[in-house]
């Protein structure tokens, strides 16, 4: 029997919005659910009414990586998205230039430094990787080093994670360029049941009171704006995109707080609504799902790639695939299976 619940959010504008969730699951501090397009992270549940309240937030997490000898390292905070980590999640990262595989061993309700909650993720050493035969070439390219990134990309993630902000990344195939006219057919061909509601008032739209037949020329408008904004940045100064070059292709990153999303002046803000709407996607520029940090891999602090699984060994020389965990990805040690 599905257990009914009451949750309750809030809108960028500050106005309070009450959701009937039915779950075949108990919620309770830390789940993360998904409304209105978005996922939305359980900070507390009131028992005592009928149906129980739950308030909820924008989800994020942060993960940690626990060494064996006791040393730990801390990740910096992202958006939850559809493939977002949980307990019991697998992944692998580089020491020394092997891959060393990992796994989410502890999920814990957190609240940072200004009292906002967040999925704290610990993540453990599984020593699968000692079962497994690495691929031969990918073991030499590992130890040589081929996959190290910028300095610009270290101090970064470092900026982000002492300030609390959120990252986006994308990546762009080595040799090339943003297909722009792909991504304005993209907009152009876009409808109002494709948008979700969360992107809707990212776009600048109040759902409260600005008439639905108008929903889709302001998203339009905006989205047209932020990918007019972006590429003007990246082929400019790069005021606000930071791009990195990695193995012959491009990275571009932004970072931000959750208010920045829905600012139309934002870098931050175009990357995540131009990311949400699928609309780089369209331009050949995929987001780069996860970072995890680890010194060692790159010889700067705080700094690390982290890989996924998925069907496909090739995708390893993509460059997006090489830089951070991208669902597409198999762990490392199986490539010649």
């Amino acid at each position: 029997m599905a257990l009914k619940y009451e949750v309750v959010t809030s809108t960028r504008s500050g106005k309070e919005r009450r959701h009937q969730y039915a779950t075949d699951s108990a919620l309770g501090p830390g789940a993360v659910i998904v409304l209105d397009g978005r996922h939305w992270l359980i900070e507390r549940v009131e028992e005592e009414g009928s149906p129980p309240r739950a308030f909820a937030k924008p989800a994020r997490y942060r993960l940690r990586l626990r060494h064996p000898a006791g040393r730990e390292e801390l990740g910096a905070f992202r958006r939850y998205r559809p493939d977002g980590p949980r307990l019991g999640h697998a992944f692998t990262t580089l020491e020394d230039g092997l891959p060393v595989n990992w796994e989410v061993v502890d999920e814990q309700l957190a609240l940072d430094e200004q009292g906002e909650p967040y999925l704290a993720l610990v993540a453990e050493r599984d020593y699968s990787e000692l079962e497994e035969i690495p691929d031969h070439e990918l073991e030499h390219a590992l130890a040589r080093g081929e996959w190290s990134l910028p300095e610009a990309a270290a101090a970064m993630f470092s900026r982000a994670e002492q300030a609390g902000l959120l990252i986006e990344l994308v990546a762009l195939e080595a040799g090339e360029e943003p297909d722009w006219e792909e991504a304005a057919r993209y907009l152009d061909a876009l409808v109002i049941e494709e948008v979700e509601d969360d992107l809707i008032e990212q776009c600048g739209v109040n759902p409260d009171r600005d008439p639905r037949e108008t929903w889709l020329d302001t998203v339009k408008e905006r989205l047209r704006a932020d990918r007019e904004a972006f590429r003007a940045d990246i082929e400019g100064d790069h005021d606000q995109i930071e791009e990195w070059d990695f193995r012959g292709g491009r990275i571009f990153a932004s970072v931000g707080t959750f208010e920045d999303e829905a600012d139309p002046n934002s870098g931050h803000g175009w990357m995540c609504r131009l990311v949400d709407s699928e609309a780089l996607g369209a331009a050949g520029l995929d987001r780069v799902q996860r970072v995890q940090l680890d010194p060692e891999v790159t010889g700067y602090p705080g700094l690390g790639l982290a890989f996924g699984q998925a069907p496909r060994p090739d995708h390893l020389l993509r460059c997006q695939d090489l830089l951070l965990e991208v669902a597409q990805i198999p762990r490392v040690g199986r490539l010649g299976q």
